[in-house]
């Protein structure tokens, strides 16, 4: 014989089940809806790298030519103080590199410039395409926090209300229960409200189910086939 506080005890370990198996799946989606986000936020990050990076050779670009306008200034100063025709020479065929050097570069540039026109407009199309995205994946994110916030809550509650049942039952109640658990894999009490026994899936024939239901007492009563205790959710809150 089992105490009727045993099978209260049965339904919340299987409430608790439920719960941390419904825990287990909204966790999941919520690392997948994370993993989206990430993704997305990638996609911008990458773009932005792109266009820092053009953006950054642009500038060294830019900064070459300044560099080699400046030397030309030198060497202009230079030329005006060459000692002989050979240093005028020499002086002039070095503004001459650094003019072709400038040239070259400002073509380079004005390419340049073009990518970083281009990849300023994709880094933009991307922003566009994830924003509407990043927005509804982070409102999904926030309810999915905010539904494991309230199941954890739940948890707790059963949890707590379960150590709350075990102190009321004696101990050796208790250990035999345990030791039905591990034999009836984890049901102990069955329900044969449906007319049959939930434990083992038997069927009662008709007189049989009756003379069971006219007989049940939670705790005492057994399937005759299984052994497991039996109740009815009709007689008793499951």
């Amino acid at each position: 014989m089992l105490s009727v506080e045993l099978l209260t005890l049965q339904n919340k370990e299987v409430e608790l089940l439920r719960l941390l198996t419904k825990k287990g799946e909204l966790e999941r989606e919520l690392q997948e809806k994370r993993e989206q986000l990430r993704s997305l936020l990638a996609q911008v990050e990458a773009a932005a790298q792109k266009l820092a990076e053009k953006e950054e050779h642009l500038r060294e670009l830019k900064n070459f030519v300044e560099h080699k306008r400046q030397r030309i200034e030198e060497l202009q100063r230079q030329k005006e103080q060459a000692r002989s025709r050979e240093e005028y020479k020499k002086i002039l065929r070095a503004i001459a590199k650094n003019e072709d050097e400038i040239i070259k570069t400002r073509q380079e540039i004005a390419k340049v410039e073009a990518e970083v026109e281009a990849l300023q407009e994709a880094y933009q199309k991307v922003k566009e395409q994830v924003e509407p995205k990043k927005a509804v994946l982070e409102e999904e994110i926030r309810e999915l926090e905010r539904e494991l916030e309230r199941l954890n809550g739940k948890i707790a509650k059963v949890e707590e209300e379960i150590e709350s049942i075990k102190a009321s039952v004696p101990k050796e109640e208790l250990e035999q229960f345990e030791k039905l658990k591990s034999k009836f894999n984890g049901l102990v009490f069955a329900d044969i409200s449906s007319g049959a026994c939930e434990g083992c899936g038997m069927t009662f024939s008709p007189a049989e189910f009756k003379e069971l239901l006219k007989n049940l007492t939670p705790g005492r009563s057994r399937c005759p086939y299984c052994g497991r205790f039996i109740y009815a959710k009709t007689k008793v809150g499951g």
